[in-house]
C-alpha cells in the first residue's frame, strides 16, 4: 500500500492558504452573508477553506488545488485528543438545517458543501494508518476503518437518517431518492444529472473535482459550475492533449459518470468538452474534427495532499515547486 510519513510534532507556526492577490477579490466576493433560520451556516466552513486550501500553478500553469490535512490533524491536536472540535463544530452548522425545505438549487449547493466538507473531516480523522506510527494513508481508497470503507462509512445523519459520503453524493446532490443511505458512491449511476457536478465533488483525491476556497451558493451556482468544470478540464489528471497526434486522452471517471454525457457511448462528452474544455482542447477538437478521445486513462486516486517545500539547506536557494 502506496504510503507516505506523516510530520510527528505540530510544527512552530500554522500555515496560511496561499491565494493570490486577484484571488482574494474573488474569495470575498464570493463569501457568504451571515446565515438566517432557515440557511446553512457557512462560516467556519468558509475559515476552514481559507486556512487550509492552498491554490497553485499560475504564471502560465493551470490553476491547482490542494487541501492540508496534515496540518489541520496537527493543528487539531487528534493525534492526542482523538477529537476534532472545530470540526465537530462545522459538522454541526452545516447539518443544522432541513434539505426537504429547500429549493433546488439551494439542496445542491448545501449538498455539495457538506459532501466536500465530510470528505475533508473523514480524511482528516482517518489520515494515519492504524498501528503504523506516524505513516499516512496514500489515497481515501486505502482508508479502512471498523466502520467502513471511506465512501460507504456512516458520516452524518440528516432529517433523521444516517449517511455514507456516497449516499449523500446519491441522495441530495443528484437527487435520486432511490439510492441506498450507505451507498459507496463509486458504482455507476441509473438516473443522469448535470455534467458539471462531478467537477464540484472533491473526494479527497486528485481524480475528483477541485478543493476551492470558497462554499457554494444557490445564488451563484451556475458561474460556479461553469468554473469547476472549466479550472479541472484544463489539468493533466482529467485531459492529456496531444497535439502532435491530432487527438487527445481523458480519464476514465468521465466514463464513471457516464450516464451524464448519455450513456455507454456518451455521445455528450465531446460537446461537454466543447464548451467547458480549456481553448487548446477546443482547438483541437475543432481542427482534426475530433468524435471522442483517443483513449481513456487510468485516473489517479492519489491524497489531494498539500506538500509543503522542503527548507532548502543551509546557502541553498528556497525550492518552491509543488508536487502535483
Amino acid at each position: 500500500m502506496p504510503a507516505t510519513t506523516a510530520p510527528a510534532a505540530p510544527p512552530t507556526r500554522a500555515r496560511a492558504a496561499l491565494l493570490p492577490g486577484a484571488l482574494l477579490v474573488m474569495v470575498a466576493a464570493l463569501a457568504p452573508a451571515r446565515a438566517d433560520a432557515a440557511s446553512p451556516d457557512h462560516s467556519g466552513y468558509q475559515a476552514l477553506l481559507r486556512q487550509y486550501v492552498h491554490l497553485i500553478g499560475g504564471r502560465g500553469q493551470p490553476l491547482d488545488a490542494r487541501f492540508d490535512y496534515e496540518q489541520l490533524y496537527i493543528d487539531e491536536g487528534y493525534h492526542r485528543t482523538r477529537r476534532a472540535e472545530r470540526l465537530e463544530t462545522i459538522h454541526t452548522q452545516l447539518l443544522a438545517v432541513r434539505p426537504s425545505e429547500m429549493s433546488e438549487r439551494e439542496r445542491l449547493a448545501w449538498a455539495i458543501n457538506v459532501h466536500n466538507f465530510l470528505a475533508i473531516e473523514r480524511m482528516t480523522v482517518n489520515l494515519l494508518v492504524p498501528r503504523r506510527g506516524t505513516m499516512r494513508h496514500d489515497s481515501p481508497k486505502h482508508v479502512r476503518a471498523d466502520d467502513g470503507t471511506f465512501f460507504a462509512a456512516p458520516v452524518a445523519v440528516i432529517e433523521g437518517r444516517t449517511y455514507s459520503l456516497g449516499g449523500i453524493e446519491r441522495r441530495f446532490v443528484y437527487g435520486d431518492t432511490t439510492a441506498d443511505p450507505l451507498a459507496d458512491g463509486l458504482a455507476s449511476r441509473l438516473f443522469p444529472g448535470d455534467p458539471r457536478i462531478q467537477f464540484a465533488l472533491c473526494k479527497a483525491a486528485l481524480a475528483s473535482g477541485l478543493i476551492l476556497p470558497w462554499p457554494y451558493r444557490a445564488d451563484s451556482l451556475e458561474a460556479q459550475l461553469d468554473r469547476a468544470a472549466r479550472l479541472a478540464l484544463a489539468l493533466p489528471s482529467w485531459i492529456l492533449l496531444d497535439p502532435a497526434a491530432g487527438t487527445f486522452r481523458a480519464s476514465n471517471r468521465f466514463f464513471d459518470e457516464r450516464v451524464d454525457y448519455g450513456g455507454v457511448e456518451m455521445p455528450g462528452l465531446m460537446p461537454f468538452l466543447a464548451r467547458h474544455g480549456p481553448p487548446e482542447l477546443k482547438k483541437l477538437i475543432r481542427k482534426a474534427r475530433l468524435t471522442k478521445p483517443g483513449m481513456y486513462f487510468e485516473p489517479n486516486w492519489k491524497l489531494n495532499q498539500y506538500d509543503h517545500p522542503r527548507e532548502p539547506l543551509p546557502g541553498a536557494t528556497r525550492d518552491t515547486t509543488r508536487t502535483r
